[in-house]
């Protein structure tokens, strides 16, 4: 499938799937301000900055909105994140700072707010619980268009594991990923800045996260879609070793094809600059640093984002041969990625997501529109559109379209992607275990009342058990979101997840694609053991194109 197609497919879901999480309030707490390794997190953390308070809500010690660096405005814009100044007076912030600028200005689910002073994490602690703590370090989704660290304001299903769970920001869209040829820094490299960020904030977090009850020596990069895609950079990044010790990888294979080199990047860019200021109505004598740099905000939140949007909805970081010398698919198969404990999965029905968000603009799915849905949005070529006859997808001739294209998405974009990944590791001989998201009974981020078919386990749908995204309404989503806080925080502390608190089954490491973990709801058949993944998703069959 080539980068337009994926533009068409995922314009509309990322930004839905946002808008359907709450950003839930807090209240409660405990009342510990202790630093002793007995009583969790202190009241008062003192970083190499300056002094942060903690607010005490659902059972964790918070510190909301510290900077780790400085806000990349005026000369600073399209740079590598500089270090942030000190503070003499305690911070003592009680929620998450402004998210960074978001994508194009005419999408009304963009997150509000935005704003390029936005380089801030916060920090949930264990407000009881003896340290020091693993710890792990969430990088958000939101096709590196949207998306802010509030969103996941309550991730205390990790946190009451004892664990410390670092929130980042990182610029997104034309404030992190344009490359103007005018912005090259002195070694000739441009773009890539949001990537830049999250390794200012692995930095912070070596440097701080002691002062937290930490233990920087054990720290877990997660994430999940453009989160996931960042956490596998930070695998393929020089600039990344050494900064964190284990990764989790959720849904994050979806885009290894579509890495611009540099002097493609720098292209796209010329034109995406050259038509926002056409559409301002401004003009500079040269388009050079200082002419970019002093661009109204105004203009930079609208109309560069809407071009940027334009050229680019998803975009994933470039090959600039600085933060990504290589590919991050070259630089796996030269074996020269940073290897570390590795948990990597995807869900059941990664794509219904995908096409939910396509019936709420055009309508359902039709058989008549299968075909061309197939050929068009999902880059399928004809004879590959025959493996997904919509008499294999149930009795209802109007779900059958809806339910074969997910099938058929999911399989080309994620699950083959995704085990492709897992033996590329395993055959570094690197520790690696493996899941795949498959509650069909999860509530979904979209259209939950009026999309025509079941989304099931769709993309996006497993953080609400791992964070406190809403009511997850029934005893055993509960015990899934339970079962897999236990097992993410075990990996986080362990490198293995069934090592640490207790677990009910136990999750084999990943020696072939019969060794894959189904994480599922207790009336489904509950978490188990999958043997047919692969030709359940036609990775063996179909696929056999994908490599990695």
């Amino acid at each position: 499938m080539n980068s337009r197609s994926l533009t068409k497919a995922i314009r509309f879901p990322t930004i839905l799937a946002l808008a359907g999480f709450s950003v839930l309030g807090a209240c409660g707490g405990s009342d510990n301000d202790s630093s002793s390794n007995n009583q969790g997190a202190p009241a008062v953390a003192i970083t190499v900055a300056g002094q942060v308070q903690a607010v005490d809500r659902l059972g964790m010690r918070r510190y909301f909105g510290i900077p780790f660096a400085a806000p990349p405005v005026g000369n600073l814009r399209w740079m590598p994140p500089a270090p942030p100044q000190s503070w003499a007076a305690p911070l003592a912030k009680t929620q998450s700072n402004a998210p960074c600028m978001q994508t194009g200005a005419t999408d009304p689910l963009r997150l509000p707010n935005g704003t390029e002073d936005c380089l801030y994490l916060d920090v949930h602690a264990p407000a009881t619980g003896e340290g020091p703590f693993p710890v792990m370090v969430w990088i958000h989704g939101g096709a590196f268009s949207i998306g802010g660290t509030i969103t996941y304001a309550d991730p205390s299903p990790l946190v009451s594991k004892g664990v410390i769970v670092v929130n980042i920001a990182y610029r997104m869209g034309a404030m992190g990923f344009l490359g103007h040829p005018s912005l090259r820094a002195a070694d000739g490299t441009v773009g890539n800045y949001g990537i830049m960020d999250q390794q200012a904030a692995l930095r912070w977090v070596q440097d701080n996260i002691a002062a937290f009850g930490g233990d920087k020596s054990n720290v877990t990069i997660f994430g999940e879609s453009a989160g996931g895609f960042s956490v596998m950079t930070h695998l393929a990044s020089p600039l990344s070793k050494g900064l964190f010790a284990k990764a989790i990888v959720q849904s994050g294979g979806y885009g290894f094809d579509r890495q611009l080199t540099q002097a493609q990047l720098e292209a796209q860019s010329t034109s995406i600059v050259n038509s926002a200021l056409a559409a301002a109505g401004v003009s500079c004598p040269t388009v050079d640093a200082a002419c970019l740099r002093g661009l109204s905000a105004e203009l930079v939140n609208n109309q560069l984002a809407t071009a940027f949007t334009t050229a680019n909805w998803s975009p994933v970081p470039s090959v600039d041969g600085k933060v990504l010398p290589k590919s991050i698919k070259a630089t796996f198969v030269a074996g020269e990625n940073n290897k570390v404990p590795l948990v990597n999965g995807s869900n059941q029905d990664e794509w219904s997501y995908f096409v939910a968000s396509r019936e709420l603009v055009a309508g359902p799915l039709t058989a008549a529109q299968y075909p061309s849905y197939l050929q068009t949005s999902l880059g399928l070529p004809p004879s590959l559109a025959t493996v997904y006859p919509l008499t294999d997808y149930g009795t209802n001739t109007a779900q059958q379209p809806s339910l074969a294209a997910t099938a058929a998405g999911t399989d080309m974009h994620f699950s083959c992607p995704a085990l492709n990944l897992s033996k590329r590791v395993l055959s570094q001989a690197t520790p690696i275990f493996m899941y795949e998201f498959r509650d069909r009974t999860a509530i979904p981020s979209i259209g939950r009342n009026t999309i025509s078919f079941n989304q099931g386990a769709g993309h996006t749908y497993e953080l609400q058990y791992l964070f406190n995204l809403r009511d997850l309404e029934t005893a055993e989503h509960r015990d899934l979101q339970a079962s897999m806080a236990r097992y993410w925080t075990n990996f986080a502390r362990t490198s293995n997840p069934n090592n640490g608190d207790p677990v009910a089954t136990s999750w084999p490491a990943f020696t072939g694609p019969t060794k894959v973990l189904g994480l599922d709801v207790a009336s489904a058949g509950g978490i188990r053991e999958l043997a047919t993944f692969e030709t359940d998703h036609k990775c063996n069959t179909a696929w056999t194109s994908l490599t990695f």
